[in-house]
């Protein structure tokens, strides 16, 4: 623990190296219980706007959103910060 992690020249090499560690009793010796706790590191908004979109608008939006990896959400509101007032 502390210790920078080696750069591998294959995957082989990177395999065989976690395969030889055991995260287990570093967890155990840190006495901390992990609970996962949903949505967790998300904070409410203090405005919302609703918008009306067709299907297309909608489809559009979606695939915005599913190449990022983001919510439709998250693309609007990128939107809107990076728009020139």
């Amino acid at each position: 623990m502390g210790k920078p992690i080696p750069s591998f020249k294959s995957f082989g090499e990177e395999d065989k190296f976690w395969g030889s560690h055991s995260f287990a009793e570093d967890m155990d010796a840190r006495g901390e219980e992990l609970v996962y706790e949903p949505q967790a590191t998300r904070h409410r908004r203090q405005h919302v706007y609703r918008i009306r979109f067709d299907d297309q608008e909608m489809a559009t939006l979606q695939k915005l959103a599913k190449r990022r990896g983001v919510t439709a959400s998250v693309v609007l509101r990128e939107l809107v910060r990076t728009a020139t007032p």
